[in-house]
Order: structure tokens, then C-alpha cells, then sequence
């Protein structure tokens, strides 16, 4: 159930959530300026063809020469609200009713360029996203965290519980958010254990939990990783990884990380041969089993469900529901309707000339 929401004042920052329809703030108005000057021109050679426009005036009762600057002031507004509306302005709060404090989850998301194979559809990248999506969906109580790895580790946020944020990142989501090529589960396990609330020893509230989603492969021995394991062990983290790809693989497409256009495949460098990434199943369930975590490889919906059930199954007492920043676009859609309507009402009573 919902809380009200924050007044307007109360965090007025304004946000977006797509910031790539931000242009049609602009362009919703340009575009509707530039066709009525076209309708415009259009009706004042139509009115010329006709004859002398004082008697024009007369016969229509409006005068066709003149442009309607009354109906730009409303339309082109409205125009621009429109384009704010599409493009979410996000400010205040929503939050769902208090709801028992669950477990902190750490979300540590692959973004090496392995990710990029398409042994499933559309490749694995994007099924990361829509697996990290799901899994925050079903997070609710819980703070969320969040990162990426490749040949080192990036924390993308806090542990927070601002879904609106982590969905942002889970967007972005991608190798060029690491700068540095490879594949280091190690660096990622690390940063994900130090961005837990660990209680102190003693409490009955569990730590949280680490949801690790990967093809598995590591460029580095599995000594290295188990001395990131040993710190979960220690602190009581359970790790749980979540496979994607194929034990058959795919061909590791080699992009520009300039320009993110494909060039090709890469190239082993000692056969010379395309390389052929492949899920690496025994190292995620090791990873898991080391941990008192599970391990799912391509997660079906009801696995996902049972898994965050697990991973935030954690912590006590009351806490704050899921809290985000509120998508205020029917505000904007709402005032645009509104001037729209009001143009066809008084061009609907507009009164009509009478004949001199």
C-alpha cells in the first residue's frame, strides 16, 4: 500500500527518467511551429486565389491573412509538455507503506566483453539486465547495491533503496562502464563484501547476501578467488550466482570501446582462432557452495522469484519501504491536454463576422 507522496516542495530536484527523450522538449514545439507556418502560408495563398480579401473577410467571417497567434500561444506550450511529460520528470518521493527491513543484496553484474555473445538471445548482456531488473523488482525491503566488474570492479551505488537509481545503472549497464578489460570475480566479490552493512558480532541480523550474475569465466587463479570467498565465509555473506550463456559458448565480438562498433571477433592469441567463450557452470556452483549460496544457471521467472526471496531473506525489525523518485509526467500531460482542449473550444465558439 502507498504512503502519500512528498510534497512538491519537499526534494523538488527534478529528474528524468529517460534523458534520451529530453530533445523532445524542443522538439514537439519546433516541429508544430514549423507546420503551422506551412498551414499558414498555405491558407494565405488560398485566400489571395480567391479574390480581394476584405470581401474574403466577410464570406469565412475570419480573416486568412492573419496568423493565429492565439492558437500558437496555447498549441506550441503545449507541445513542449507534451515532450517534458515523455521524457519522466522525476521529483519528491513515492514510497510504498513500512514493510519488515529484509536483507541487504549486492548485485555484482558482469560487464566484461564476454557478456556481449549472443549464445542466448538476444545476447548475454541483455539478459543480465533483465535478470538484475527482475530481481530488484522483487527486492522490495531490502537496500540494493550494486556492482560492475570486468578486469576490475566498479561500484555503481550504495546500498539504497532507491530503485529509481539502480534501474538507471542497470540501463547503463555495459563493458564500458569498466574501463579495464578482463575478467575479475575476485575485485568483484571484494567490493561487494566492503559494500555490506555488516552488524557487529553478536546481533542476530543477518549481513545480507551477494547475487553474482556471470558467464563464470575469470581470467585469474582460483586461489585469488577464494580468498575473496574466505572474507564472505567469515562474515557470514552468502554468495549466489546466477549463470548466463551456454556450455557451447559463442565467438566474443570485438568492439571499438571508442566508437562501441563491432569489428569483428576476437582472436585467440595463441591458436590465432576466433575466441569461444563458454558458461563457466562449475565455477559459479563452487562460488555458491563455498558460501551456503545457490547457484541457477539461466533462471526461469519462479527461480527468480525463490532467489530473491533467499538472498534478502535477512535482517529485522521495521524499515522504510522501497523508496524512488516519482514520475510527475501526468502533471505535464494533464496541462497540455487541457491548453489543447481550450483551442478547439474557443475556435469552436469562435464568433463569426457579420456582413458589412
Amino acid at each position: 500500500m502507498a504512503v502519500p507522496r512528498d510534497a512538491v516542495g519537499a526534494g523538488a530536484m527534478i529528474r528524468w527518467a529517460d534523458h534520451s527523450l529530453l530533445h523532445l522538449i524542443a522538439l514537439f514545439p519546433a516541429i508544430l511551429g514549423i507546420a503551422m507556418l506551412l498551414w499558414w502560408r498555405r491558407r494565405r495563398d488560398v485566400a489571395d486565389a480567391l479574390g480581394d480579401r476584405a470581401l474574403v473577410r466577410r464570406l469565412t467571417g475570419t480573416d486568412l491573412h492573419a496568423f493565429p497567434w492565439r492558437r500558437a500561444a496555447l498549441l506550441v506550450p503545449a507541445a513542449a509538455l507534451l515532450g517534458t511529460a515523455a521524457a519522466g520528470p522525476r521529483w519528491g518521493t513515492a514510497r510504498e507503506a513500512d514493510v519488515p527491513r529484509r536483507g541487504d543484496v549486492v548485485l555484482v553484474l558482469d560487464a566484461s566483453n564476454s557478456m556481449l555473445v549472443q549464445d542466448v538471445a538476444p545476447n548475454r548482456l541483455e539478459r543480465e539486465r533483465e535478470m538484475a531488473r527482475a530481481l530488484v523488482a522483487r527486492l522490495g525491503g531490502s537496500r540494493v547495491g550494486v556492482v560492475a566488474f570486468a578486469g576490475s570492479a566498479q561500484p555503481l551505488t550504495p546500498l539504497t533503496d532507491d530503485f529509481g537509481a539502480v534501474n538507471l545503472y542497470l540501463d547503463a549497464l555495459g563493458p564500458d562502464v569498466v574501463q579495464q578489460d578482463g575478467s575479475s570475480l575476485y575485485a568483484a566479490l571484494r567490493s561487494a563484501v566492503n559494500l555490506l552493512d555488516v552488524p557487529v558480532a553478536g546481533t542476530e541480523a543477518r549481513p545480507g547476501s551477494i547475487i553474482v550474475v556471470s558467464d563464470g569465466e575469470a581470467l585469474e587463479p582460483m586461489s585469488m578467488v577464494q580468498l575473496a570467498l574466505e572474507q564472505a565465509v567469515q562474515r557470514r555473506i552468502a554468495v549466489h550466482t546466477i549463470g548466463i550463456g551456454t556450455a557451447a559458448g559463442g565467438p566474443v565480438p570485438d568492439v571499438d570501446p571508442a566508437t562501441g562498433r563491432r569489428r569483428g571477433f576476437k582472436k585467440d592469441p595463441e591458436t590465432g582462432e576466433e575466441a569461444v567463450s563458454r558458461m563457466a557452470e562449475s565455477v559459479l556452483a563452487d562460488i555458491a557452495q563455498a558460501t551456503g549460496g545457490t547457484f541457477h544457471a539461466n533462471p526461469d521467472t519462479r527461480a527468480t522469484e525463490q532467489l530473491a526471496a533467499v538472498a534478502s531473506s535477512g535482517g529485522a525489525g521495521k524499515g522504510r519501504g522501497a523508496t524512488y523518485a516519482d514520475n510527475r509526467y501526468e502533471w505535464f500531460l494533464g496541462l497540455a491536454l487541457v491548453l489543447i482542449a481550450l483551442d478547439a473550444l474557443l475556435d469552436h465558439a469562435r464568433p463569426q463576422r457579420k456582413d458589412r
